[in-house]
């Protein structure tokens, strides 16, 4: 594909990895199959990023998103059913090891703690069973992008097909929970590879990975991530025919974007001091659990809102946690889901018990009108007059309404709960 080629990404993963297959497993026993890695599913990301920034510019010049028409500007870039990508996206493997099994002894990440518990079950009903994950520097590959041949590529089209390629390996990864921290990448560019057409083209794109991997400090990583992001959205801007900002709206928008405004789309780098890369996942994990937030936040578990963080957050079985349908007589008890608003992803590691962390959120109004919390309790009754006693299951049952004002109220103090928490 000789004058195709657009910039080669080298990548190695820098926090475990689980890739999951058709059993939703990064390695099948039964079967003696690794999962790979799939540039299927870095487009699957790639497209969510690009439209994104798509919409953000749309907010950031009118105030409003128009939901066909950023559909339709993602699909004259990056293909639809009807039509070609005006690019290509190839992995070649540099290295691939094997996938490792996860003790679930000891400390892990809290969704981690809820796989294994998973897996109890499976092995009660005799089904496969076992947790795989690719470790640190298990897997590296060349990204390759190349031009569809025969296709016309525009060079606002080749600028926001770069730009949100890169910020969607840097702020999201692959794989599951990349939410928080698994399955983060460094990345760097192969200068020796990137096409001599659209080196001059992109040269301000690769000096910004460039400064990103010689970054000493998270004021340092903030200044590089700050540059990224306004150059994105100035090119996504010039892509939709919009050349300046409009007002700024007030109002919250439909969907996650990628604002200008940063009360829409919030960033803040953090400094975590941890030992491995585990711990640094069990710190992200507990910085979004209700029993680390009753600990900074200082009140009862019904004054604290955690849906923000996502949906499911509760128990079918037991009935207990939020639910957007409920009905207990009638054993109704519909969790929902809803991805996180916040994520938390690994940036860089700078020493034996140091990482640069970007925490990142996106205030939206995608949620259900109506969240029923129930929670359990247990309280002692006595009975009879010997001193005897049992356990009593008392239930709260609690509507909340989820106006525009309790999003914005949630959102702001979660964020910087979770940052609190990565902090301590």
């Amino acid at each position: 594909m000789k004058g195709l080629d657009i910039l080669t990404l080298e990548l190695r993963n820098i926090t475990p990895m689980i890739i999951g297959g058709y059993r939703a497993t990064t390695f099948s026993p039964s079967l003696g199959i690794a999962e790979r890695f799939r540039v299927s599913e870095l487009k699957g990301v790639w497209r969510w990023w690009f439209r994104a920034l798509t919409a953000g510019a749309l907010w950031d010049a009118r105030g409003h998103v128009e939901g066909n028409y950023v559909r339709e500007k993602v699909r004259a870039v990056l293909g639809s059913t009807n039509s070609a990508s005006k690019f290509i996206l190839q992995a070649h493997v540099r290295k691939e090891g094997k996938p490792k099994l996860l003790s679930c002894k000891g400390n892990l990440p809290p969704r981690l703690k809820l796989l294994c518990m998973r897996g109890r079950e499976r092995r009660e009903k005799e089904l496969e069973n076992g947790i795989y994950y690719y470790d640190v520097g298990d897997l590296e590959y060349d990204l390759r992008l190349l031009k569809q041949p025969g296709m016309e590529l525009r060079e606002d089209e080749l600028r926001v097909g770069v730009s949100s390629l890169l910020v969607a390996i840097i702020f999201q990864g692959v794989g599951a929970i990349t939410r928080r921290g698994f399955g983060a990448w460094a990345l760097k560019v192969n200068r020796n590879n990137v096409g001599k057409e659209y080196a001059g083209k992109l040269e301000d794109y690769i000096q910004i990975i460039d400064k990103l991997n010689e970054i000493k400090s998270s004021n340092d990583a903030a200044n590089v991530i700050d540059k990224l992001i306004r150059l994105a959205s100035d090119d996504f801007s010039k892509f939709i025919g919009i050349s300046e900002e409009g007002g700024v709206s007030e109002d919250i928008p439909p969907c996650p974007i990628v604002s200008r405004n940063r009360n829409i789309f919030r960033i803040s780098i953090q400094d975590v001091k941890v030992s491995s890369p585990m711990d640094l996942l069990i710190k992200i994990g507990n910085a979004t659990m209700k029993a680390t937030w009753r600990r900074h936040l200082r009140r009862p578990s019904n004054e604290i809102h955690t849906w923000i963080l996502g949906l499911p957050r509760g128990q079918k079985r037991e009935m207990h946690g939020y639910a957007v349908n409920y009905n207990r007589r009638m054993s109704i008890f519909d969790l929902g889901r809803r991805p996180s608003a916040i994520s938390i992803h690994p940036l860089k590691r700078l020493s034996d018990d140091g990482w640069i962390c970007i925490v990142y959120g996106f205030l939206s109004k995608d949620w259900p009108k109506t969240l029923y919390h129930i929670s359990l309790k247990r309280d002692k009754r006595f009975r009879g007059g010997r001193g005897k006693h049992k356990m009593r299951e008392i239930i709260e049952e609690k509507v909340i309404s989820i106006s525009d004002n309790l999003i914005r109220d949630i959102f702001k103090t979660a964020f910087d709960t979770v940052i609190a928490c990565l902090r301590h």
